[in-house]
């Protein structure tokens, strides 16, 4: 087993449901030309008594609910862009060999391992809407041959006996030799290789030669090997607009799949993505996502799209959607031995991402205290992922009275007398007994947003202790002393 063949039957037809959802479960033929000459390309295993070649009025005729559609280009370079991308998945060696079809060299693989994985892309195609088949085997060709017949995995252990009963179209004739070995009565493969080479070459020239070494798999080849993708990003024009969310949905499902298997191949994980919607009006709609948790979970992207795209209310309809996601490295670190983790850590990075697709990153995290002398500053940063062990006790341990702060502080007026505080009126009102201060503090002057507090500590005559603040903005209670 040293190549693969990843193929989609049908791939323009498969392509174009893929891409529809309306389509799915209909009988669908495409078709090619115009009028009367229109006849049935690939036709849909719905279409009960229908088959390529047929002329589309035959086709209204025998079938009346057929969706006869033309080919979607858009649609076929999006699909084709899923296949090669659960390709890579396999190995970095990859020739994107027609549309639909696309082969793998896999020398130097793990045989056990490469077969489950492949498997495994068949079910995480289908799950995306490509139906794909795997063949793998000793060749190119031959990996081509057991695609084509594989349901939905075929790997060739044994060549001869794999060929010999396959038919001879499957080898590709012209149509002047196929009739010739029909008049022999050669019907397959091994009808073909019974005969020898040389006699083969012989009657039928060059061209014999070449379909016998291709019957009997002997046919080798250099594949055109392609680079993986280096950016990861989808994009798709509405015609006509669309104004509802349920196509924008859908359309992001299919985005978000092959973007995660593209990240995959490439061994990354997705740190952010970044929404577009270009508008009707020539304006559009951005939003980039930080992803709390980096990683590859087509749901989780889908959940933080749509609970964003639910508070979305735009000027115009929606004439393109595009999604893109910033790579990074998988995070690896080690846990301590005796540090806790989170018990569910895919729900913890998944609430906060959706959380901050309502409110806004930059309001979602842990409070971290700033490099600055400016009393009670803080910024929001990202949550440890594990518990960190609790800090020693202080070596001297806290004397006086503790300030309980107030968020936000309370907005107060204060009467003053010879410069000090006299009397408070607000939420906290009446005399003042005793009063402490001023403390000064100041910093950023040589920016725009240069701040400056003055502290006082006051004892109403009706008891209790406050602290208080003047800022520009006028005075407040920052909190209370107990």
């Amino acid at each position: 087993m040293s190549f693969a063949v990843l193929r989609v039957p049908d791939f323009a037809l498969q392509a174009l449901r893929r891409s529809e959802p309306a389509l799915a479960g209909q009988p669908v033929a495409l078709v090619a030309g115009e009028g009367r000459q229109a006849v049935l390309t690939e036709v849909s295993p719905e279409a009960v008594g229908i088959e390529a070649g047929f002329t589309a009025t035959l086709a209204m005729a025998r079938c009346p609910g057929i969706v006869l559609r033309p080919r979607d280009p858009a649609a076929e370079v999006e699909a084709q862009r899923l296949l090669l991308a659960a390709a890579f998945t396999l190995s970095p060696r990859v020739e994107a060999t027609a549309a639909g079809c696309c082969t793998v060299d896999l020398q130097g693989a793990d045989p056990g391992r490469t077969e489950a994985a492949m498997r495994q892309r068949v079910l995480d195609l289908a799950a995306a809407g490509l139906p794909a088949r795997i063949g793998a085997a000793a060749t190119p060709l031959l990996a081509r041959y057991a695609a084509q017949g594989a349901d939905p995995v075929l790997i060739v252990p044994d060549a001869a006996a794999f060929l010999r009963p396959l038919p001879l179209a499957v080898a590709e004739p012209s149509a002047a030799h196929a009739a010739i070995l029909q008049a022999w009565g050669i019907k397959t493969l091994g009808d073909l290789t019974d005969l020898a080479r040389a006699d083969v070459g012989q009657r039928l020239g060059a061209e014999g030669a070449a379909l016998w070494e291709r019957a009997a798999g002997e046919a080798t080849r250099v594949l055109r090997l392609i680079e993986p993708p280096k950016s990861f990003v989808a994009e798709w024009l509405y015609e006509p607009p669309v104004e509802s969310i349920e196509p924008l949905l859908f359309k992001l499902r299919r985005f978000a799949e092959r973007i995660a298997f593209e990240l995959r191949a490439a061994q990354f994980v997705a740190e952010a993505l970044t929404l577009t919607l270009l508008l009707e009006d020539d304006t559009d709609h951005r939003r980039r996502f930080r992803l709390s948790e980096p990683g590859a979970d087509v749901e989780s992207w889908l959940r933080i799209l749509q609970t964003h795209l639910d508070t979305v209310r735009t000027t115009a309809r929606v004439s393109a959607v595009r999604l893109s996601a910033a790579p990074a490295r998988p995070p690896v670190r080690q846990d301590g031995l005796f540090e806790t983790g989170l018990s569910d850590p895919a729900a913890f990075w998944e609430n906060l991402a959706r959380l901050g697709a309502v409110v806004g990153d930059d309001r979602v995290g842990t409070p971290m205290p700033c490099d600055t002398h400016r009393p009670d500053a803080f910024v929001l940063a990202r949550p440890p992922e594990s518990v960190p062990a609790p800090e020693p006790p202080p070596l001297h341990p806290p004397r006086g009275p503790v300030l309980r702060r107030f968020r936000p502080p309370w907005p107060v007026r204060v009467l003053l007398e010879e410069a000090r505080p006299a009397a408070l009126a607000g939420p906290i009102a009446g005399p003042v007994r005793a009063a402490a201060g001023p403390w000064r503090v100041s910093g950023e002057w040589w920016r725009p947003e240069a701040w400056a507090v003055e502290t006082w500590q006051v004892e109403l005559a009706a008891g209790g202790l406050y602290q208080l603040a003047r800022t520009a903005e006028g005075w407040s209670v920052e909190g209370m002393l107990d």
